[in-house]
């Protein structure tokens, strides 16, 4: 008798659990890799930091105010370091507006030294809410 009474609880339990249905949304990560080389560091204003924009029609006006944009540098092309960050004696930072991204190095002593090295950027746009 007390088995005909947990039967239903059994195929109650069973019915429910088998019923919850998950939906997975993959974000479609961009990544942009391109060189830097060492003549193509400017001189800023500033008489003290070099910089170099990278021509980004990735940058749409959506992604500009919509998505995060992360940038790493690396000067062997193989081990990347997110900026900003100070990187082989040179402090690097990034903007980006729409069409562009814009960075920006300085030596760490504050002077403005010789121009950055060359460099391997890697530039990911990743979509997300607003």
């Amino acid at each position: 008798m007390k088995a005909l009474l947990f039967l239903p609880l059994l195929v109650m339990s069973v019915w429910i659990t088998g019923c919850t249905k998950k939906y997975e949304y993959v974000t479609p990560n961009q990544t942009i890799q391109t060189d830097i080389a060492a003549s193509d560091w400017k001189l800023l204003n500033d008489g003290k930091s070099y910089g170099v924009t990278i021509s980004m029609p990735e940058i749409t006006d959506r992604v500009n105010q919509e998505f995060g944009i992360v940038v790493s540098v690396s000067g062997d092309g193989g081990t990347f370091e997110a900026i900003p960050e100070v990187y082989a004696g040179y402090s690097y930072s990034y903007t980006h507006t729409v069409g562009s991204l814009t960075i920006e190095s300085q030596a760490v002593s504050g002077t403005a030294g010789t121009p950055p090295p060359a460099v391997t950027v890697k530039i990911v746009l990743v979509e997300s809410q607003p």
